[in-house]
């Protein structure tokens, strides 16, 4: 005769933990890397960071006047991908950000970006912010579109200007030196949405960043 034990105790086997994976690692929209700028108050920008469980996400902005960030000139924690932060004149700053959910888990940071900031004692005056004249429309026909802007400079310069075009909310150069400020652009792909920006430069190395503008073409 066979002898079988038997239970009526079913053993529970614990459900594996699901770890939780940290959001997505910003990138750097405004100002640009290695820019000049003259203003105190300067609005940073970065792509929103997207979290793979849909968790909330929030950002921590850092900004130092050493490129290691070993003593912080300004850190705030924001939950926008955009924040203004008063600077000092005459100085080298360093910025990056990082993102985080909130179950605590951290992204890595950034790349590093640098900025200038105009002295007080300087006396070439910076181009003006570059303004938009066209396309002023958000629909535009995917055959052709003419690009332009206006901008001037108080010292009386003459301005250069550098053109940044693409897909993403972050457009690489795409032309430099333009002398004219205007740029046609031809058999672009309907349906999609296109963003632009423009720098101006003058004759002694300052430049001004214009803000980032979009059209969709149909």
């Amino acid at each position: 005769m066979t002898l079988m034990a038997c239970s009526s105790d079913t053993e529970e086997v614990p459900e594996p933990e699901i770890e939780n994976t940290a959001p997505e690692i910003p990138v750097l929209l405004n100002p640009e890397d290695e820019l000049y700028c003259i203003d105190n108050d300067l609005e940073f920008s970065w792509s929103a960071a997207t979290d793979p469980d849909n968790d909330n996400v929030f950002y921590t902005i850092e900004v130092s006047e050493l490129s290691d960030f070993s003593n912080i000139y300004k850190r705030s924690e924001v939950s926008s991908p955009r924040f203004t932060i008063a600077v000092d004149k005459g100085k080298t700053y360093y910025w990056r950000v990082h993102s985080k959910d909130d179950k605590g888990n951290n992204s890595a940071y950034s790349q590093i970006r640098s900025f200038y900031t105009e002295d007080h004692e300087t006396y070439n005056s910076l181009p003006s912010s570059p303004v938009l004249i066209s396309p002023v429309e958000n629909l535009v026909n995917a055959e052709s579109v003419e690009l332009s802007w206006s901008a001037t400079d108080a010292d009386g310069e003459a301005l250069k200007f550098d053109l940044y075009f693409g897909v993403t909310e972050a457009p690489d150069l795409y032309r430099e030196n333009l002398q004219d400020n205007y740029f046609e652009i031809n058999n672009l792909e309907a349906g999609r949405i296109y963003y632009w920006k423009i720098i101006a430069r003058d004759e002694n190395g300052g430049s001004t960043i214009g803000q980032t503008w979009s059209f969709k073409t149909f």
